[in-house]
C-alpha cells in the first residue's frame, strides 16, 4: 500500500511521490495536481537564510537608519523608536 497525502486545500487524495516538487530556501513544498496549490511537505536540511532577514553587525541599541533608545518601564526594557 503506497503512503497517501490529503491536500490541505482541495482535500483530494494523492501519492506524494507523484507530485510535483517545489523548494524554498526554507522548506520543500510538492504541487498539488488537483488543485495545482502549493502544500508545504519539510523544512530544508540547511536552510539559508535572505540577506533582508539576516542581522546586522551593528551594536545593541543599534538599528541602521533608526534612531532606537530603550525606555525603561515598571515590566523591562521596552524599545523606544524615534
Amino acid at each position: 500500500m503506497s503512503a497517501r497525502f490529503i491536500c490541505p486545500h482541495c482535500h483530494a487524495s494523492l501519492n506524494p511521490h507523484a507530485m510535483e516538487r517545489a523548494y524554498s530556501d526554507l522548506a520543500e513544498y510538492r504541487i498539488c495536481p488537483a488543485c495545482d496549490e502549493a502544500v508545504f511537505f519539510a523544512l530544508r536540511d540547511a536552510p539559508r537564510i535572505p540577506p533582508w532577514l539576516q542581522r546586522s553587525s551593528a551594536s545593541d541599541g543599534e538599528i541602521e537608519g533608526a534612531s532606537v533608545a530603550l525606555v525603561r518601564s515598571g515590566t523591562g526594557a521596552v524599545p523606544e523608536c524615534r
